[in-house]
């Protein structure tokens, strides 16, 4: 399973606002809406880095390498992927009618940060601390802030120089905390799948040194429960280990 972690940059909306807060502002008042600046993806299990920002090519060329990569992808990894990265480039390929890559799977690591954790605070920043990542976020401290978009649309070397770095060290960050989380993630992709194993392989990281650990039970039915050696996520086999002859002594609550 070719996974890889992605992060995107994109440059500021502009329009005519009369407040700086509670504003509800109307397409006649919008002048530019988001385009993508830059971004950065690497396959797990590779040193590879994909970088790629629209100083020398323009947003369409961008998108045509970036739609290009997520097609080798089976799946994309990204801190609020699913509500701000994936959207921006589908809707980015729309208005340049780009063709759409082959299907994928998302695992957004703040989606995750918030179903399945109780951090105070869910940033990547903030989730990287907590967890001790070797990995942490750049802080652009020669372009605080907004400063450093300003610097980009100002075609300053230097703030394109330290979005790249911005934008890279996002990837490296994210796909440390994946891997922190992966074996706590329920509702992961089954990376098994991708595996031509007779032995049962874990449905997270695809290992095949799976340890028996007693038995998972649903309302009617035994399977062999697993603890994964490499990653230490939990799985189950598919197949109930209860005999044919036991099954017909379970009931199951009647919600008639």
């Amino acid at each position: 399973m070719k996974i890889l972690t992605l992060d995107i940059e994109t440059s500021p909306n502009l329009a005519h606002v009369w407040a700086a807060y509670k504003q509800n502002v109307s397409s006649k008042q919008m002048l530019r809406d988001t385009t993508i600046l830059s971004y950065a993806g690497k396959f797990l299990d590779s040193k590879k880095m994909y970088y790629e920002d629209c100083r020398k090519n323009d947003e369409v060329t961008l998108l045509g390498s970036l739609n290009e990569l997520l097609d080798e992808a089976d799946m994309i990894v990204g801190h609020n992927i699913t509500g701000f990265d994936m959207p921006k480039i589908r809707g980015r390929s729309l208005v340049h009618s780009l063709s759409p890559p082959s299907p994928y799977k998302e695992v957004d690591t703040l989606r995750t940060a918030r179903k399945e954790f109780g951090f105070s605070i869910n940033t990547l920043e903030h989730i990287a601390k907590m967890l001790g990542c070797s990995a942490q976020k750049s802080s652009h401290k020669e372009f605080p802030g907004h400063e450093l978009w300003l610097g980009c649309e100002a075609g300053n070397i230097k703030a394109w120089n330290e979005m790249k770095k911005y934008n890279i060290q996002d990837v490296y960050v994210t796909e440390e905390v994946y891997l922190r989380m992966r074996p706590y993630m329920r509702q992961h992709p089954n990376v098994g799948v991708f595996h031509l194993n007779e032995d049962p392989t874990c449905p997270k990281c695809g290992s095949s040194n799976l340890q028996k650990r007693g038995t998972a039970r649903t309302n009617t039915q035994d399977y062999q429960r697993y603890q994964c050696q490499e990653c230490g996520g939990w799985a189950r086999g598919r197949y109930t280990t209860r005999d044919k002859t036991l099954r017909h002594g379970v009931a199951v609550n009647d919600v008639g």
